[in-house]
């Protein structure tokens, strides 16, 4: 509890900007890939993806996983590609009207929230769910100039913010090309490009997040879904580490 509220009075009293990582810090889960998934498979089935349930895709997941898209997808991220994964996400996804993707993000908090839920590609096991965290949601809040920065499609990111309420928080994120994929040193880049200059705090959970959480003068690093090798070098780096 005592480093909890030591986190939150960081965030409250810092100074400049805080950056926050989205997909797996914010929450638990993918969003950018949980709704690329369900809008696959509603494509596929015939329905709304704002309408279909955990139900439709598992009743329909062999045929779903042969799905061209997905399987490509799947090759993606089973080999580690991460960039390809996420530009393919913003390739889909940004060809949909944001009132539509607000919808698919809402569904997928309701109804895709189990982390056991997963897409079986062979042997490759795409999750598909997303779970919210109040507690990294009120380190956010508490940030007086947080700034969004993920690589996941801008729209879904801008959905996230729309459906917490997050005003116009600065957003940094995939929009379409590679040049503008925020992963890895991207990230640092993009920021130093809107004229942001070193944060006081970044918040990540992943290899893509390392240099942005190595530039800040405060590192906190979410271990929830990480790897041991991860947590490792989180450890090595001097990051504050949380599991919450």
């Amino acid at each position: 509890m005592g480093e909890t509220m030591d986190l939150y009075s960081i965030c409250l009293h810092g100074v400049g900007y805080a950056l926050f990582d989205m997909d797996g810090t914010l929450f638990d889960g993918d969003l950018g890939e949980t709704t690329f998934l369900m809008t696959l498979a509603a494509d596929h089935l015939g329905i709304k993806a704002w309408d279909i349930s955990l139900h439709d895709i598992l009743a329909a997941e062999d045929e779903i996983a042969q799905l061209p898209t997905v399987r490509r997808y799947a090759g993606y991220a089973s080999s580690g590609d991460h960039t390809s994964a996420y530009q393919m996400t913003t390739e889909y996804m940004e060809t949909l009207p944001d009132s539509d993707i607000l919808e698919i993000c809402r569904h997928a908090f309701i109804e895709f929230s189990d982390p056991a839920t997963h897409l079986s590609v062979d042997s490759f096991r795409l999750p598909l769910f997303v779970r919210p965290s109040s507690i990294m949601l009120s380190y956010l809040r508490a940030c007086a100039k947080p700034v969004l920065v993920s690589a996941s499609p801008r729209s879904v990111v801008q959905a996230f913010a729309d459906l917490n309420e997050l005003g116009s928080i600065a957003i940094i994120a995939s929009e379409g090309d590679i040049e503008t994929l925020p992963y890895g040193a991207a990230k640092v880049r993009l920021a130093k490009e809107r004229g942001i200059p070193r944060p006081f705090i970044a918040f990540g959970n992943s290899e893509g997040d390392r240099e942005m959480l190595s530039w800040a003068e405060h590192s906190v690093f979410r271990s929830t879904e990480a790897s041991p090798s991860l947590i490792e070098s989180a450890k090595s780096a001097g990051w504050t580490i949380i599991d919450q």
